[in-house]
């Protein structure tokens, strides 16, 4: 019984501590942090957000890309020219010369 009253002085001792009992929450608020893993979802969630930051900035810069190859694409000589490249035609003023591989 003894024992008991001991105890008791003893808490009324430590809780008339404010920097004691700050201390003490503290240390129990970060353990318990620890220890379910909150700490570590956060920093995950903080990387998480900087990686798909950085796909959002590449995916806007293809975007603004793809803008401007549709707005060229819409062009008839750059239409002309594509189909021309592409399929090895010739327009009526260029020169084609023709080489053989015989030798």
């Amino acid at each position: 019984m003894e024992f008991l009253f001991k105890a008791a002085g003893r808490l009324h001792v430590f809780l008339h501590s404010p920097m004691k009992v700050f201390w003490c929450c503290l240390v129990f608020v970060s353990m318990s942090l620890l220890l379910n893993g909150s700490l570590l979802r956060l920093y995950g969630l903080h990387r998480d957000q900087h990686r798909l930051q950085a796909q959002t900035q590449q995916v806007n810069e293809s975007i603004s890309e793809l803008d401007r190859q549709l707005k060229q694409a819409a062009d008839p000589a750059f239409l002309e020219r594509q189909a021309m490249d592409r399929y090895d035609l010739a327009d009526e003023n260029d020169l084609v010369f023709v080489f053989s591989d015989d030798q």
